[in-house]
Protein backbone atom coordinates (compact mmCIF):
# COMPACT_ATOMS: atom_id res chain seq x y z
CA UNK A 1 0.00 0.00 0.00
CA UNK A 2 1.30 3.37 -0.87
CA UNK A 3 1.97 5.53 1.55
CA UNK A 4 1.91 9.76 2.40
CA UNK A 5 4.25 10.75 5.38
CA UNK A 6 2.90 14.48 6.19
CA UNK A 7 4.52 16.89 7.92
CA UNK A 8 2.80 19.06 10.52
CA UNK A 9 3.98 22.51 10.84
CA UNK A 10 3.18 24.58 7.60
CA UNK A 11 1.50 21.30 6.48
CA UNK A 12 -1.51 21.08 8.84
CA UNK A 13 -0.86 22.89 11.87
CA UNK A 14 -0.70 26.56 11.35
CA UNK A 15 2.93 27.78 12.77
CA UNK A 16 2.92 30.66 10.84
CA UNK A 17 -0.14 32.22 11.63
CA UNK A 18 0.78 32.00 15.58
CA UNK A 19 3.77 33.56 14.96
CA UNK A 20 2.35 36.14 12.89
CA UNK A 21 -0.15 36.73 15.69
CA UNK A 22 1.78 36.77 18.60
CA UNK A 23 5.18 38.13 17.34
CA UNK A 24 7.16 35.69 17.92
CA UNK A 25 10.32 34.47 16.40
CA UNK A 26 10.32 30.72 15.82
CA UNK A 27 13.21 29.86 17.78
CA UNK A 28 11.58 31.44 20.90
CA UNK A 29 8.26 29.82 20.01
CA UNK A 30 9.45 26.53 19.68
CA UNK A 31 10.91 26.73 23.15
CA UNK A 32 7.84 27.25 25.31
CA UNK A 33 6.20 24.16 26.52
CA UNK A 34 2.54 23.43 25.29
CA UNK A 35 3.24 25.98 22.22
CA UNK A 36 2.06 23.14 19.96
CA UNK A 37 -0.91 22.45 21.76
CA UNK A 38 -2.33 26.19 21.04
CA UNK A 39 -1.98 26.10 17.39
CA UNK A 40 -4.70 25.74 14.73
CA UNK A 41 -4.86 24.08 11.68
CA UNK A 42 -4.06 25.25 8.74
CA UNK A 43 -8.27 25.65 6.83
CA UNK A 44 -8.91 22.77 5.07
CA UNK A 45 -5.74 20.69 6.21
CA UNK A 46 -7.20 18.20 8.52
CA UNK A 47 -10.38 17.62 5.34
CA UNK A 48 -7.26 16.94 3.37
CA UNK A 49 -5.69 14.41 5.25
CA UNK A 50 -8.93 12.76 6.06
CA UNK A 51 -9.67 12.72 1.76
CA UNK A 52 -5.98 10.97 1.12
CA UNK A 53 -6.82 8.51 3.85
CA UNK A 54 -10.44 8.02 2.03
CA UNK A 55 -8.65 7.93 -1.25
CA UNK A 56 -6.69 4.47 -0.07
CA UNK A 57 -3.11 5.55 1.33
CA UNK A 58 -1.56 4.91 4.56
CA UNK A 59 -1.07 7.87 5.80
CA UNK A 60 1.30 8.69 8.43
CA UNK A 61 2.48 12.36 10.42
CA UNK A 62 5.89 12.49 9.73
CA UNK A 63 7.19 15.15 12.03
CA UNK A 64 10.28 17.01 13.05
CA UNK A 65 10.98 18.51 16.43
CA UNK A 66 13.02 21.35 17.75
CA UNK A 67 16.56 20.13 18.81
CA UNK A 68 16.58 19.49 22.46
CA UNK A 69 13.06 20.24 23.42
CA UNK A 70 11.49 17.05 24.59
CA UNK A 71 8.25 18.65 25.93
CA UNK A 72 7.79 19.54 21.83
CA UNK A 73 7.56 15.51 21.01
CA UNK A 74 4.51 15.12 23.77
CA UNK A 75 3.06 18.42 22.47
CA UNK A 76 2.72 17.41 18.82
CA UNK A 77 1.56 13.96 19.61
CA UNK A 78 -1.14 15.77 21.98
CA UNK A 79 -2.16 17.74 19.02
CA UNK A 80 -2.75 14.57 16.89
CA UNK A 81 -4.51 12.85 19.29
CA UNK A 82 -6.96 15.93 20.18
CA UNK A 83 -7.21 17.24 16.23
CA UNK A 84 -6.59 13.80 13.85
CA UNK A 85 -7.24 11.09 16.35
CA UNK A 86 -7.64 8.67 13.39
CA UNK A 87 -3.93 9.05 13.32
CA UNK A 88 -3.27 8.76 16.75
CA UNK A 89 -1.19 5.13 16.39
CA UNK A 90 0.50 6.82 13.16
CA UNK A 91 2.93 9.72 14.37
CA UNK A 92 6.55 9.52 12.97
CA UNK A 93 8.83 11.98 15.15
CA UNK A 94 12.70 11.59 13.43
CA UNK A 95 15.30 14.51 12.23
CA UNK A 96 15.83 12.46 9.26
CA UNK A 97 12.72 12.50 7.24
CA UNK A 98 15.14 10.63 4.28
CA UNK A 99 15.00 7.55 6.09
CA UNK A 100 11.28 7.32 5.31
CA UNK A 101 9.47 6.21 1.93
CA UNK A 102 9.67 3.51 -0.29
CA UNK A 103 8.48 3.23 -4.00
CA UNK A 104 5.50 4.90 -4.53
CA UNK A 105 5.01 6.53 -0.98
CA UNK A 106 5.12 10.54 -0.99
CA UNK A 107 6.77 13.12 1.49
CA UNK A 108 4.31 16.44 2.03
CA UNK A 109 6.64 19.16 3.57
CA UNK A 110 7.05 22.64 4.15
CA UNK A 111 10.94 23.13 4.32
CA UNK A 112 12.67 20.34 2.22
CA UNK A 113 15.81 21.59 2.97
CA UNK A 114 15.44 20.57 6.73
CA UNK A 115 15.29 16.98 8.42
CA UNK A 116 16.77 15.34 5.17
CA UNK A 117 13.80 15.57 3.45
CA UNK A 118 15.39 16.04 -0.10
CA UNK A 119 16.70 12.56 0.74
CA UNK A 120 12.86 11.56 0.29
CA UNK A 121 13.04 8.21 -1.67
CA UNK A 122 10.26 9.00 -4.44
CA UNK A 123 7.80 11.71 -4.43
CA UNK A 124 8.68 14.64 -2.20
CA UNK A 125 5.59 17.43 -2.79
CA UNK A 126 7.71 20.50 -1.62
CA UNK A 127 4.79 22.73 0.11
CA UNK A 128 6.27 26.36 -1.07
CA UNK A 129 6.06 28.45 -3.68
CA UNK A 130 2.03 28.23 -3.75
CA UNK A 131 2.23 24.59 -3.79
CA UNK A 132 -0.35 23.54 -0.89
CA UNK A 133 -3.39 21.10 -0.49
CA UNK A 134 -5.12 21.70 -3.32
CA UNK A 135 -2.34 20.51 -6.03
CA UNK A 136 -1.22 18.01 -3.45
CA UNK A 137 -4.90 16.39 -3.71
CA UNK A 138 -4.76 16.73 -7.15
CA UNK A 139 -1.31 14.46 -8.00
CA UNK A 140 -3.18 12.02 -4.94
CA UNK A 141 -5.90 11.56 -6.38
CA UNK A 142 -4.50 10.94 -10.21
CA UNK A 143 -2.32 8.29 -8.80
CA UNK A 144 -4.53 6.69 -6.03
CA UNK A 145 -4.09 3.07 -5.17
CA UNK A 146 -7.86 2.95 -5.77
CA UNK A 147 -7.45 3.49 -9.37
Amino acid sequence: MNRVFIDMDGVIVDFDKYKREHAVEGERLVKQQGIYLKMEPIPGALEAVRSVISMGYDVWIATKPPTGMAGAYADKAEWIFRTLPELKRKIIITHDKGLLGDSGDYLLDDRPHAANCEQFKVWLMRFIDGFHWEQALTILRKNQPNN
